[in-house]
């Protein structure tokens, strides 16, 4: 009897971590208290209820009980003693209070409260999906599924130049000749709309599709149909195509490094079979510079008038970061408040200024202090002592999947501030801690 129960939550465990896994680029959300300054919604002000955050829920209460049946044994002779996944364990445990506490000292507690347990998701993701049942074959697969319809609804956005709004798909309406619109403008180009599909920044999207193009790399290593293997080299033109069409340069600046990874996990590189795998990959990225090579000089040259601002915002946020760290510089500003203190320091800023800092580790600083950052050290030193024999055995292939994560992290915020961007950073190091371990 007790076997059967097992069984059955762990299919219904499996169950909702697929469905989760499907759903998570679709941002379908309860909002409860919009924040507004010079008649400018201020998103970083918002709270609200993802759908997929009940979802999530639902799999930590389901992940509980199979765990606790799984190790129940386990449990009952447990004995106190220093282990490397307690002391991981321990430090994410620490850096989650300490987060939650920031809504003490925070201007918004409501703000920073939420932040935290977001967070606090985030870290709960990655352990589901580490610990979990769920193997890493199954995980990219149904990752790779829940991409298809925003990679499609990505390409008719860049196609059609303008989006649909669907507030129940929490899908809000995009125009080129809108203002507030993401955008690539310049000589003969005109007003060309960034692809932003399920998410609310094209760069967030470009984002995920990196991150989704890494995990079907490594699964295609993984299969040994060759249909499949076709269906798989369509699904990456697929997705390639419309990660081009976001023309995120963060994320475009991490894809050679995914394909490096793709190449170096090949236990048994031929020489030419890496040539074989690196045409393949290689010639639709050539195809699609080819066509598209006046809007990415655009992008890479930064002298058009739209990406001249661009720019110079985001250094001037840089300044304003450092402003915000001298003033508080042990606690900082509390989880989720940066624009709030950004609005503090400069009441007078038109209202669409008051965003994040581009940049994660700046962010850090400013909303957790220094007493943040070493906590948040002392997480990421554990893990690396968690894998260390995994680290010291693939050195340059782990260097190179931080090194993705950081490109992304180092010229945008998403994977901090938002609950998708919070979600995926749980997902990325899960899903690959799962592939490490078989």
């Amino acid at each position: 009897m007790w076997y059967k129960k097992e069984i059955h939550l762990e299919q219904i465990l499996n169950f909702l971590i697929k469905a989760f896994l499907f759903l998570l680029p679709w941002q379908t959300i309860w909002i409860y208290r919009e924040v507004s300054t010079h008649g400018y919604k201020l998103q970083w002000g918002t709270l609200g209820f993802y759908a997929t955050e009940i979802l999530l829920w639902s799999i930590v209460l389901v992940f509980l009980g199979w765990f606790w049946q799984k190790k129940k044994a386990k449990f009952r002779d447990l004995k106190f003693q220093i282990s490397r996944d307690r002391i991981f364990v321990f430090s994410i445990l620490l850096f989650t209070i300490y987060v939650l506490l920031s809504s003490v000292w925070a201007l918004d507690s409501q703000l920073a409260w939420q932040h935290g347990l977001r967070i606090m998701e985030g870290f709960l993701l990655f352990f589901i999906l580490f610990l979990g049942p769920l193997d890493f074959k199954s995980m990219a697969r149904w990752l790779i599924l829940g991409s298809i319809l925003p990679v499609l609804l990505g390409i008719f956005q860049f196609v059609w130049q303008s989006s649909l709004a669907c507030k129940w798909l929490g899908l809000a309406g995009y125009d080129s000749s809108l203002a507030g619109a993401s955008i690539v403008s310049g000589t003969g180009l005109g007003r060309l709309l960034r692809a932003y599909g399920s998410l609310n920044h094209p760069n967030i999207f470009g984002g995920y599709l990196v991150i989704v193009i890494l995990f079907l790399s490594l699964f295609s290593l993984k299969v040994r149909d060759k249909k499949f293997k076709i269906i798989l080299f369509f699904t990456y033109c697929l997705l390639l195509t419309t990660l081009f069409f976001t023309f995120s340069r963060s994320a475009l600046l991490a894809l050679p490094v995914v394909l490096i990874i793709y190449y170096l996990s090949e236990k048994k590189l031929v020489l030419k079979h890496f040539f074989y795998k690196a045409s393949l990959t290689i010639l639709p990225i050539i195809i699609l510079i080819l066509i598209l090579i006046p809007v990415l000089a655009v992008r890479v040259s930064g002298t058009s008038a739209n990406e001249i601002e661009s720019i110079t915002e985001r250094k001037n946020q840089v300044g304003e970061s450092i402003d915000i760290f001298k003033n508080n510089m042990w606690l900082g500003v509390g989880a989720g408040n940066y624009t709030l203190a950004l609005y503090e320091q400069n009441p007078n800023l038109p209202g669409w200024q008051y965003q994040p800092v581009h940049n994660v580790g700046l962010l850090l600083f400013s909303e957790l202090g220094i007493v943040g950052i070493i906590l948040i050290v002392c997480v990421f030193v554990s893990f690396i002592i968690l894998n260390f024999s995994f680290i010291r055995k693939y050195l340059l292939l782990s260097i190179l999947l931080l090194v993705v994560y950081c490109l992304l992290m180092c010229f945008d915020h998403y994977l901090y501030t938002s609950y998708v961007g919070l979600m995926l950073s749980g997902l990325y190091w899960g899903v690959l801690s799962k592939y490490n371990t078989q």
